[in-house]
Formats: C-alpha cells, sequence, structure tokens
C-alpha cells in the first residue's frame, strides 16, 4: 500500500509577526497564524462571512526566514501538512490542537513579493 497523502494549502492574512523560539535541540522555530477569510450567500441571499484561524510552525532555515520576512497583515500563501497534539493544562484538562507544519510559503502581496521574494527563495535554495 502506498502512503497517504498529508498537504493542506492556505491563502490568508497573517495576524501578527511571526514570533521566533528557539528549541531545545537549537534549531530555530518560528510561529504564526494566519486568518482565512471566506464568503458565501445564505439561503436568503444575504452575504455572510466566516474567518479560520491556522496556526503555523515554521522549523530549521524555513523558521528563521519566515520570522524575518513575514509581517503582520501581509497576504501568504502555506502549504505544509497538518499535525494534530495534545496538552495537558494546569487545572488537569486535555486540550487538542491542530497546526499546519509549513513546508514552503509565497508572498501574495505585489510589494513584499517584489521586496523579498527572490531573496527568500535565494536563500531556501542555499540550504
Amino acid at each position: 500500500m502506498q502512503n497517504g497523502v498529508n498537504k493542506v494549502l492556505l491563502v490568508g492574512n497573517l495576524t501578527a509577526d511571526p514570533q521566533i523560539i528557539p528549541t531545545k535541540t537549537g534549531t530555530s522555530m518560528s510561529t504564526f497564524s494566519v486568518a482565512v477569510n471566506r464568503g458565501w450567500k445564505n439561503k436568503d441571499g444575504e452575504k455572510v462571512s466566516e474567518t479560520d484561524f491556522h496556526k503555523v510552525v515554521a522549523f530549521g532555515k524555513l523558521g528563521e526566514i519566515t520570522g524575518t520576512y513575514l509581517k503582520k497583515g501581509r497576504k501568504v500563501l502555506v502549504s505544509g501538512r497538518l499535525k494534530n497534539g495534545s496538552y495537558v493544562t494546569k487545572d488537569g484538562s486535555k486540550r487538542y490542537t491542530t497546526e499546519v507544519i509549513l513546508d514552503d510559503f509565497n508572498f501574495l502581496s505585489s510589494r513584499a513579493k517584489k521586496e523579498v521574494q527572490a531573496e527568500v527563495q535565494g536563500e531556501l535554495q542555499a540550504t
């Protein structure tokens, strides 16, 4: 049997600047949230919208690059895989999480694309 596929693509805007967090092993890691808006018309023909927020995690060189170049409000396309996890809070209750582990990203705003896309691609290819 072949391996399964775990792939996600999101187009949205960063809700805040990425946070860079050093890991215990010394690898760089950044985390950020992407807001994805969607809209539709309900049965009465009224416009309805909804926003979903997705936590994204990037490791290594990609973590450094996202921490440097991504900024709050910028529109990006992120691709990666979903990872589910859980943890226990201080009061003993169990919480579940879902994150996108980043494989790649692209700037979608023209200003950011012109300014840094070539530089980012150069850094990614150097690794």
